[in-house]
């Protein structure tokens, strides 16, 4: 049963796809799209010395040892780094994160950027699969803390402060 009228697109194969047809798709593939994200980048600090374990939490400001844990891991205003040796604290810096206001895959620069600047603990509330999985690959050791909590008083909880 015909009813005169050509289909959807006039005949001519410019159905009412994605792009209205004329082969326009989302812009997404095949080279055409928007190419990706631009993303901040943070520089790896200098891996530890012999002997020391290097700590990363996300925190919620900048001041050190007393910073508090944040609810949120990759995108946390601060990155916290703690050395220990032999029960103390023998050096700590707050990095901004320069990734928390990336579109996507934060999680994963993250992880990779801990990685890069040797950290083997992370202290976190909860952690996303993404950086969860770039974290075990490097066999990085993951223990979860309760959010508000200084960074001090986390790692004494763990006894690994005295």
């Amino acid at each position: 049963m015909s009813t005169g009228y050509p289909p959807y697109g006039g005949g001519y194969g410019r159905g009412r796809g994605r792009g209205g047809g004329y082969g326009q798709g989302r812009g997404m593939g095949r080279g055409m799209g928007p190419g990706p994200f631009p993303q901040q980048v943070l520089e790896p600090i200098p891996p530890p010395p012999p002997g020391v374990l290097r700590v990363a939490a996300s925190t919620d400001d900048g001041n050190g040892l007393n910073a508090r844990i944040s609810f949120r891991f990759a995108r946390a205003p601060f990155l916290t780094i703690v050395d220990l040796k032999d029960g103390k604290a023998v050096d700590s810096r707050s990095i901004q994160n320069l990734l928390a206001a990336g579109a996507r895959g934060v999680g994963v620069a993250v992880g990779q950027w801990l990685v890069s600047s040797g950290v083997r603990l992370v202290l976190a509330p909860h952690l996303g699969p993404n950086i969860m999985m770039v974290l075990s690959q490097a066999g990085v050791k993951v223990e979860m803390v309760p959010p508000g909590v200084t960074i001090e008083e986390a790692l004494r909880r763990l006894r690994l402060v005295y």
